[in-house]
């Protein structure tokens, strides 16, 4: 099979980070900056070449745009007195230097969490009720066709839905950056050094509403309420919803799933450059094949293997 083209993580232009706090946090409007190393350490520098911002309605994108950089928003030439429109939505920002494209960001204007009612709904869509430390909003889809906005080189939005209210729209979701930057980081890695040849990784389950999750009997704190956790696993030889013979040993079993385990501990390991968070591998069962847990809940943690 011919090997898929996969995009550097770090691009010359795109060296420096954001902060990745996580979502509890950090949903207050402004993109928080840490780990800054070059002459200008307030400027605003996206990780990839596609990436995604969140910011409260009516509130301001405190960044601080580099020397030479402009960020255009639905059109609109960003300044700083600009502020978020008053209901939840999805912008289309692109940041340039020079007359040349860094970055295509999309910018989501949260539906805020006080908006929803007294028996956990949200314009129809049931959130239930967080055990502590509820998010101060969520990411908004109004259609099907939303579900396609990219977060990233390698995912998009639709890929980490709760698995509830198949038909209804809106729906809400949350996705942190955190995650999104250890799970890029895999997938380049294991495409890098030939272990898969993968676009993305099947996403089993990513954000789930507190209702749901209390559905399905999953920990009362799950940070997959927080839309900082991933379930995973590599389908693609063969694509058959499950996943792949990693190991080489002829069979899919939990075994596949230690090796990806095994795999993401030593990368997560050695990146001092990525944020923090959990991994956990899981065998096959009635319902699923095996998968592994991968989070960016800002310490570390590991089970299941």
């Amino acid at each position: 099979m011919m090997k898929l083209p996969i995009k550097p993580l770090i691009a010359a232009a795109l060296l420096v980070p954001l902060s990745h706090s996580l979502p509890a946090t950090a949903q207050d409007g402004k993109v928080v900056r840490t780990g800054m190393s070059t002459a200008d350490d307030d400027a605003y520098r996206p990780r990839f070449d596609r990436w995604y911002e969140t910011v409260m309605p009516g509130k301001r994108l405190g960044i601080k745009l580099p020397k030479g950089h402009t960020l255009t928003i639905n059109g609109e030439r960003w300044t700083s007195k600009w502020r978020a429109p008053s209901s939840a939505q999805t912008l289309s920002a692109t940041l340039e230097a020079d007359g040349e494209t860094v970055a295509d960001i999309n910018i989501f204007v949260l539906e805020p969490h006080s908006n929803i009612d007294s028996k956990g709904w949200l314009n129809g869509y049931r959130i239930g009720t967080y055990p502590r430390n509820p998010p101060k909003g969520f990411i908004r889809l109004d259609g099907p066709e939303d579900r396609k906005h990219a977060l990233s080189p390698h995912f998009k939005l639709g890929q980490f839905l709760c698995k509830q209210q198949m038909d209804h729209w809106p729906k809400y979701v949350l996705v942190s950056q955190s995650n999104i930057l250890r799970l890029e980081a895999l997938l380049e890695s294991l495409n890098e050094d030939g272990t898969i040849e993968a676009e993305t990784f099947f996403v089993m389950s990513g954000f789930r509403t507190p209702f749901y999750n209390t559905a399905i009997g999953s920990a009362k704190f799950s940070r997959h309420m927080y839309g900082d956790a991933a379930d995973i696993y590599v389908d693609v030889q063969p694509r058959n919803g499950t996943m792949d013979d990693l190991n080489g040993d002829g069979k899919v079993n939990k075994s596949d799933a230690n090796f990806l385990y095994d795999y993401a501990q030593d990368l997560y390991t050695s990146r001092d450059n990525l944020p923090k968070g959990g991994i956990g591998a899981y065998r096959a069962n009635a319902v699923h094949g095996p998968f592994v847990h991968v989070d960016g809940r800002g310490t570390t943690a590991r089970w299941g293997r």
